[in-house]
């Protein structure tokens, strides 16, 4: 399948997923609600798992190391959205990560995108790293913990894109790849959570299991959709496309989380907008 079929679902699913994260950080408290997504996704797995069968064997060394990388990304996210809004944290979590993706691709895999197709690359990510710096201009505040946590959630980003992509080729079966995947990332956070917070762990579910539930159903589609792609298409361009889910996360924050609307993150959207179509035409030449 072409890159520009995919690129239809890749943006539902970028929307979808700012939209999870939306929920997530208008909770109370965000790592009890990234523990109740998980035992959504995991729910979901087992129903669909009779049609997708057991992983291979040589897909488990990725299902292992995707595990650590996804637990990693959601602590680091919990964090940053303790510290920052949504506008902020959004675009440090994910502006970078089609960039190390790139370059981790390149090294260890050698897939590499053309010169045209890394234009488009930079440009999205020019304009998400943008976003955050114009946020932090708006706020006057730059805290070295929310840059560390973003540094490292953007890495594991990237490093999980990567696995998850050679993971699902490995198993030549992308659905039973993301249901295991799912299944044993949700159970093993979910372990982690309950270590962290105790019983409040099981309170906090019940009082928020709506917009939890929600936000699992959310999350689960776009991750699969992501996947899919991944299975399909050039791992860089597929996850630069996907994180234009920074644009829905910027509406989001402007329309219900009444942050700022000026010019220069209009300016940066502009950009992002730009570099997807940069990224879409390198794919049509």
């Amino acid at each position: 399948m072409d890159f520009v079929s995919l690129a239809i679902p890749l943006l539902a699913a970028a929307l979808l997923h700012a939209t999870w994260h939306a929920l997530v950080k208008a909770s109370v408290d965000s790592l009890v609600t990234l523990s109740g997504i998980s035992l959504v996704s995991v729910a979901l797995s087992l129903l669909v798992l009779p049609w997708g069968g057991m992983a291979g064997l040589q897909a488990w060394p990725f299902l292992v190391l995707s595990v650590v990388l996804h637990n990693a990304y959601k602590l680091g996210l919990a964090q940053l959205y303790r510290q920052a809004d949504l506008g902020l944290a959004y675009p440090l979590a994910r502006g970078m990560g089609p960039l190390f993706v790139c370059l981790i691709a390149w090294i260890y895999f050698s897939d590499s995108p053309g010169w045209t197709q890394l234009a488009g690359i930079v440009l999205i990510c020019a304009g998400l790293v943008g976003l955050a710096y114009a946020q932090i201009r708006v706020s006057r505040r730059l805290q070295l913990k929310l840059w560390l946590a973003a540094i490292a959630t953007g890495i594991s980003v990237a490093g999980y894109t990567v696995v998850d992509a050679y993971g699902a080729r490995t198993s030549q079966n992308w659905l039973s790849y993301a249901a295991w995947l799912m299944i044993l990332d949700g159970v093993t956070f979910m372990f982690l959570v309950a270590a962290i917070r105790g019983a409040s762990l099981w309170q906090g579910l019940a009082n928020n299991w709506r917009p939890t539930l929600i936000a699992g159903l959310l999350g689960t589609a776009a991750f699969s959709v992501l996947l899919w792609a991944l299975s399909l298409g050039p791992v860089a361009s597929v996850a630069a496309l996907r994180e234009t889910s920074v644009l829905f996360a910027a509406l989001i924050g402007m329309v219900f989380f009444g942050e700022p609307r000026t010019l220069d993150r209009i300016g940066f959207v502009l950009m992002v907008m730009i570099g997807v179509m940069v990224l879409t035409w390198s794919h049509l030449r």
